[in-house]
């Protein structure tokens, strides 16, 4: 503005002096440079908005510019001093851990898996990382943590499988001979005879001298009358023990339901002082039966040694006495039987007319 102010002074002081007459010419021309001024300051007007208006976008772009710049600078900053308290922190951590814990180094499973196209493997990797043992702050124990999710990378800890292991072990004779008797016993009690003699025969062989095994063998043996196989069994079992006093007893049964008496009147023989009560009635009777007076009386005399108080021991002695023709001490045994309170009222009867009978 001030530019088209000076001009339009300019033409003031070009203007004709008062009392003087204008030159023709002069008036002539005036219209048309008030025109050219005209257009002289619009054109500087527009060219005075167009340079203001680029000034303004350079402004603008200028200040764009600087905000994104100090927008990346500030991000690098703040990165940049996250990574300095990262590392700061890290360095802290393990001088506090250095100082205070000795480390130790501990494999931490980590499992890595492995695809294919037929099937896919789990696999434990060890990892080491070194742990501390014990952090007593609690800020180092947060500090600790944070070092080893920063350091350690991710792992996946395998659930412990629990794996039950089998052994066998080999079990001794004695618990082999217990496992297979409960079994035979078992077969025994079902009914299955066969089976418990085929157990009581495996028995016998581990542990010959297993006296129990072998009385049920041959009472097995000899309740299907396989007498022979009985006897044989017992007679093995003697030969092992000869002072076995169960298996010669069943022996002699045997023999006696065969109706073989010599057989087990020598049988029972060997142990004719035994003090059984069961042993001495069975020699007794044998021995009687085969007219062997001299064992039955020595088996009446332990049965009395045994049992003193008892009458039917004493008329049994009496017997033997009568039968062979020792009268004078079978009349005395008689008496004594009858003092006894133990003898029934037909033995004392059957007492009293042999005592009169002989006495005559």
């Amino acid at each position: 503005m001030s530019v088209i102010n000076q001009m339009l002074k300019d033409l003031d002081q070009r203007a004709p002096e008062q009392g003087q007459a204008p030159m023709p010419a002069i008036a002539g021309r005036n219209p048309s440079t008030l025109k050219v001024v005209l257009i002289s300051v619009v054109v500087l007007l527009s060219l005075n908005a167009l340079a203001f208006y680029i000034l303004d976008l350079q402004d603008r772009a200028a200040k764009n510019i600087a905000m994104q710049e100090h927008k990346q600078t500030s991000q690098q900053k703040v990165s940049t001093q996250a990574t300095q308290a990262k590392e700061q922190l890290l360095v802290k951590s393990n001088l506090k851990v250095k100082e205070q814990v000795p480390e130790q180094t501990t494999s931490i499973p980590v499992v890595v898996k492995q695809e294919n196209a037929a099937q896919k493997l789990t696999l434990p990797v060890a990892l080491p990382v070194k742990l501390p043992v014990q952090v007593s702050d609690t800020a180092s124990l947060k500090e600790t943590k944070i070092i080893i999710e920063k350091v350690a990378p991710k792992v996946v800890i395998a659930p412990k499988i629990a794996k039950m292991s089998v052994s066998r072990r080999q079990l001794t004779s004695k618990e082999l001979v217990a496992q297979k008797l409960v079994r035979a016993e078992k077969a025994v009690n079902v009914n299955e005879i066969t089976k418990a003699e085929q157990l009581f025969e495996e028995i016998l062989i581990i542990e010959p001298k297993h006296k129990q095994a072998r009385k049920k063998l041959a009472a097995l043996w000899f309740g299907r009358k396989s007498y022979s196989q009985a006897v044989n069994l017992l007679s093995q079992g003697i030969a092992l023990d000869r002072q076995d006093d169960e298996l010669r007893l069943l022996k002699a049964k045997i023999h006696l339901s065969q109706g073989q008496h010599q057989a087990a009147f020598n049988t029972l023989k060997p142990l004719a002082s035994l003090e059984q009560e069961e042993y001495q009635v069975t020699f007794a009777n044998v021995a009687q039966k085969i007219e062997q007076y001299s064992g039955a009386i020595s088996a009446y005399q332990v049965l009395i040694k045994m049992q003193p108080y008892s009458g039917r021991w004493h008329l049994g002695l009496a017997i033997v006495y009568d039968k062979n023709s020792q009268f004078p001490l079978a009349i005395n045994e008689y008496a004594l039987a009858l003092t006894k309170a133990d003898l029934s009222a037909s033995s004392a009867k059957f007492a009293q007319q042999r005592m009169q009978a002989l006495g005559e």
